[in-house]
């Protein structure tokens, strides 16, 4: 390989570099992650009260939710991971990024809006989504998502709906590195 691109004008190999950046770009805007970024995670369906399926995913790495999640968080941090969590389990036209929406990640999320409520403007909003997804309830998740993402002044994007089980599954193999 290292030969044939030796042998390559350098117009040849700018094209070749500007293609693969170029390719990355696009499926980083496709799927809002690069391959290499993929977060691991651990998928378990389940079944709740209601007998209605619920998939959940729980965290491989519990020391880096600690540290995404830093207990001076700015607000805006704050707004953004609930967005990309809430984008596993809502249909929308467009989806720019994606956090695995986890207990760990919930509960870090609700020690981090709690601590800072007075410095927080939505303080009252992030807890009410939060507390309901804390106690499995997401069964309005996707005004949730609609609620954060008004927040952020969104415009392309808006939830549509709730994800089937298998919308979700889809979601987390194309965006999270799955462990078995």
């Amino acid at each position: 390989m290292k030969k044939y691109f030796k042998n390559l004008s350098w117009t040849q190999r700018s094209i070749m570099i500007l293609a693969v950046i170029l390719l990355g770009t696009y499926y980083y805007f496709l799927t809002g992650s690069l391959p290499f970024q993929k977060e691991t995670v651990t998928v378990n369906v389940e079944k709740t009260k209601d007998g209605e399926t619920v998939v959940m995913l729980e965290d491989t790495n519990m020391a880096k939710v600690e540290k995404d999640f830093a207990p001076d968080m700015p607000e805006e941090e704050v707004m953004a991971a609930i967005h990309q969590m809430s984008h596993q389990k809502v249909k929308a036209a467009k989806k720019w990024g994606a956090l695995p929406l986890t207990p760990n990640r919930v509960k870090r999320l609700i020690e981090v809006v709690s601590d800072n409520r007075a410095k927080y403007v939505h303080a009252s909003v992030y807890l009410d989504i939060l507390t309901r997804w804390s106690k499995g309830d997401f069964s309005q998740v996707d005004h949730d998502h609609n609620a954060v993402w008004k927040l952020q002044g969104g415009t392309v994007g808006a939830a549509k709906g709730i994800a089937s089980v298998k919308e979700e599954q889809q979601f987390i193999d194309e965006h999270f590195k799955v462990k078995q």
